[in-house]
C-alpha cells in the first residue's frame, strides 16, 4: 500500500484509508506487506512505486489524482511504466456531466483528471471525478485510486476487492474462509482477551484478534476450512462460544453501529427517551439523533450546565442542588426523572460530572461522573464512575456509560 500526500506527513490529515483497507483484507486472509507514506514529490512517488512493485504481487496507490499542481500520481505512474498520458474520453464526459448536474463551472485544470497512462484499464469513480486506473508493472498489478476517504472506499469496494477475490480463486486457493467481528462496549481490551483466551485451544482453525475503538473493543474471528460449509460451521461454533462469555457487553456484530442498535431496540420496544446533560455537553443527544429515523424514539433533550437551567428545564429542586451538590447521584437521578416528565418520554437519561481540567474535589475528583436512567415505572438507576483522560475522553466515556444504562434498561424494559 502506498499513500501519497504532504498532508499525511505533516500531521494535518491522518491516514484513515490504510486501517480501513486492512479490515477489508482480513476476511480474505490477506494482510499488507507494508504501508508506505510519501509526500507530493515526483521522485519520491516514483521511487516508492518501483520499490513496491518489485516485491509485491499487488500494489494499491492512493492520492494525487486531483486537478491541482501537486497532484502528480498519474504523471509519475506513466513515467514509471514508460508510457505517455492520454485522455480517457468516457472519464472526461463523466466529469463534464458531473459538474453540469451540480451547476458548477468547469475550470481548465479539471480536464487533468481524465488523463491516465496509456494502456491502463480505467474504472469510473462512483463517488467523485478521478477514475481508478490499473497498470501492470512487471509481475505487480497496481491499482491507483483517489485519496479522499469516501472515493477511496467506493473504488476499493467496486474495483480492488473484486479483483483480489478473483485472483485468489484463479490461483486455486484451497482454503475457504468465514469472518465475523463481535463488538463490545465498556469492556477493557485486557478483559476481552481474558474471557476469550480459554476458547482458543478448542478452535484451532480460527484466528482470533482484537481492535480498540474506545469505548468499544472488537473481537475479530476468521475461520478456515477445506470447504465454505466447513468454514461457516467453524465460525458459527466459535461465535456461539464467544457470545456466551462476552455476555451483556456484546451489542452487535460486523457493520452494526452502537447508536443504531440502541435506536432500533427503542423502536422495537415502542419506547421513547429524553436526555438532560451537563458534563457531556449534548453528546448523548447527538449520538442518538445521528441515526436516521431517531425522531421515532427521541422525545427531546437539554444541555443544562447552570443550576438555573437544571431547575427550569429538568425540574431539579433548588434545595436538592444546594444539599447534594451539582455533581451527585441525587442530581443525576433528578435530571433523569425531571426530563422524562418534562418531555413525556418513557425513559429519561441524566448525566452530571467533572469533565475537567478544572473542578472536582477530594471526594469527587476530575473525571467523576454520575449517569442515571429513569424507567417507565418510575424506578431510577444511577451509575458512578471515575473516568481517566482529558476533557474529550471523559465526555466520550461518560456518554457511553449513560447510553449503556439505557440499553440495558430497554433490554429488560425496566430496571
Amino acid at each position: 500500500m502506498l499513500c501519497t500526500g504532504d498532508e499525511l506527513l505533516d500531521g494535518s490529515v491522518p491516514d484513515t484509508n490504510s486501517p480501513w483497507f486492512m479490515e477489508q483484507l482480513a476476511p480474505l486472509g490477506l494482510r499488507p506487506l507494508a504501508v508506505t507514506l510519501v509526500g507530493d514529490r515526483r521522485e519520491e512517488i516514483a521511487r516508492a512505486i518501483r520499490e513496491a512493485a518489485a516485491r509485491a504481487d499487488v500494489l494499491l496507490v492512493s492520492g494525487g489524482l486531483g486537478p491541482t499542481l501537486d497532484d502528480l500520481t498519474a504523471e509519475v505512474a506513466a513515467e514509471v511504466a514508460g508510457v505517455p498520458l492520454e485522455e480517457h474520453g468516457p472519464t472526461w464526459d463523466s466529469i463534464q456531466r458531473r459538474f453540469a448536474e451540480r451547476g458548477i463551472a468547469l475550470s481548465p485544470n479539471n480536464r487533468k483528471q481524465a488523463l491516465v497512462p496509456a494502456g491502463a484499464a480505467v474504472h469510473e469513480n462512483p463517488a467523485g471525478s478521478a477514475p481508478c486506473f490499473v497498470l501492470d508493472l512487471g509481475r505487480c498489478t497496481c491499482f491507483f485510486v483517489a485519496g479522499v476517504p469516501r472515493e477511496y472506499q467506493a473504488l476499493v469496494q467496486a474495483v480492488v476487492l473484486p479483483a483480489l477475490r478473483a485472483r485468489l480463486q484463479a490461483d486455486g486457493a484451497r482454503v475457504f474462509r468465514a469472518a465475523r467481528v463481535l463488538k463490545t462496549v465498556l469492556l477493557p481490551e485486557s478483559h476481552l482477551d481474558a474471557r476469550i483466551r480459554p476458547l482458543v485451544p478448542a478452535h484451532p482453525h480460527v484466528r482470533f484478534g482484537t481492535r480498540t475503538r474506545a469505548p468499544e473493543n472488537h473481537l475479530k474471528l476468521l475461520a478456515e476450512g477445506a470447504s465454505q460449509e466447513e468454514a461457516d460451521g467453524r465460525l458459527a461454533a466459535v461465535e456461539r462460544a464467544c457470545r456466551e462469555v462476552l455476555g451483556e457487553h456484546l451489542f452487535g456484530a460486523d457493520d452494526d453501529r452502537y447508536e443504531e442498535v440502541l435506536v432500533q431496540a427503542l423502536r422495537a420496544a415502542r419506547r421513547t427517551v429524553a436526555v438532560a446533560e451537563s458534563c457531556t455537553g449534548g453528546r448523548v443527544a447527538s449520538q442518538l439523533t445521528a441515526v436516521p429515523g431517531a425522531s421515532d424514539v427521541f422525545a427531546g433533550g437539554v444541555v443544562a450546565y447552570t443550576e438555573a437551567a437544571k431547575q427550569r428545564f429538568a425540574h431539579v429542586p433548588a434545595e436538592l442542588l444546594a444539599r447534594a451538590g451539582v455533581v451527585s447521584a441525587e442530581v443525576a437521578s433528578a435530571l433523569a426523572s425531571g426530563i422524562r416528565e418534562a418531555c413525556g418520554a418513557d425513559y429519561g437519561l441524566g448525566v452530571t460530572g467533572y469533565a475537567g481540567p478544572a473542578g472536582g474535589t477530594a471526594e469527587k475528583p476530575v473525571g467523576t461522573v454520575f449517569a442515571a436512567v429513569a424507567a417507565p415505572g418510575g424506578q431510577v438507576r444511577v451509575r458512578r464512575v471515575l473516568l481517566p483522560g482529558d476533557r474529550e475522553r471523559v465526555q466520550r466515556l461518560a456518554t457511553a456509560h449513560a447510553l449503556e444504562l439505557l440499553r440495558h434498561a430497554v433490554a429488560g424494559d425496566g430496571l
